[in-house]
């Protein structure tokens, strides 16, 4: 049996599939591909851990597997803690607005829908419908478009049972734009920094249609003070992000004026 000394947590639709491959370029790195979806599934029996352990193939050291929905399930952050509480965690974090709205393109291509067919006002009832969503409340895996990105209160959980030193925190787009970054995560894991082959990237999907405007101004008027919480946690702002939401600001007022 191979006990994982990490976990990457997510977020669903920021890259974490293309990090398997980034990690693994590692010579003492072993991330297994796919998602376990252990933590968030299977109560904690000797038996079953056995059965998780055992998916480990390596006689490497640092050892991990990456499953998305961990880091909002809060009961999955309990088991992941009640399993290790010294294991890390990295969380790689998406401007919320535009992983929403991917995360929506996935699930309607899932069910075969195309979103030129679905017209602007049931794209905003179906997210009217996720809103009053809970996550101290969720007891299972779903959908959960809009509190997936409720980022400060994700972190805030994870930090009331695990150490700040147990938790990298990346963003997405940084990372993309510089794939150098992934040294820092090395070095969080306690290896050494490498030469980044730069070209390991996977399932990028460029949708047909853009996000409405009047749910991107609902999204960002949902995630606003979440965002300013983020940034309190993260001890500053995210410029790209900002960048992002200026342009939504300025559409704002030419529609106003």
């Amino acid at each position: 049996m191979v006990k994982p000394t990490f976990l990457c947590i997510g977020v669903q639709k920021a890259g974490t599939t293309s990090f398997i491959n980034y990690m693994n370029q590692h010579d003492e790195i072993f991330m297994k591909p796919g998602e376990s979806h252990f933590f968030d599934t299977v109560e904690l029996t000797e038996k079953e851990i056995e059965n998780y352990e055992n998916t480990f193939d390596t006689k490497k050291i640092i050892i991990g597997e990456k499953t998305p929905s961990y880091n909002y399930l809060q009961y999955a952050i309990d088991r992941i803690y009640n399993y290790n509480p010294d294991i890390k965690l990295i969380l790689i974090l998406r401007e919320p607005i535009s992983r929403a709205f991917s995360q929506y393109n996935m699930l309607m291509s899932n069910d075969n829908k195309s979103l030129n067919d679905i017209t602007e006002e049931q794209m905003i009832s179906d997210f009217e419908k996720e809103e009053k969503v809970e996550l101290s409340k969720l007891k299972c895996n779903g959908n959960n478009i809009i509190v997936r990105g409720k980022y400060d209160e994700i972190i805030k959980y994870i930090l009331s049972k695990f150490s700040k030193e147990n938790l990298f925190i990346g963003i997405a787009e940084e990372i993309k734009n510089d794939k150098n970054k992934y040294n820092d995560i090395f070095k969080f894991l306690g290896v050494s920094p490498i030469e980044i082959n730069k070209n390991l990237d996977t399932h990028i999907i460029k949708y047909d249609k853009k996000i409405p405007k009047k749910l991107e101004q609902k999204l960002y008027h949902i995630y606003k003070e979440h965002n300013k919480e983020l940034y309190k946690l993260l001890g500053r702002r995210i410029e790209c992000w900002e960048n992002y939401y200026e342009s939504i600001n300025n559409s704002f007022n030419e529609v106003r004026n």
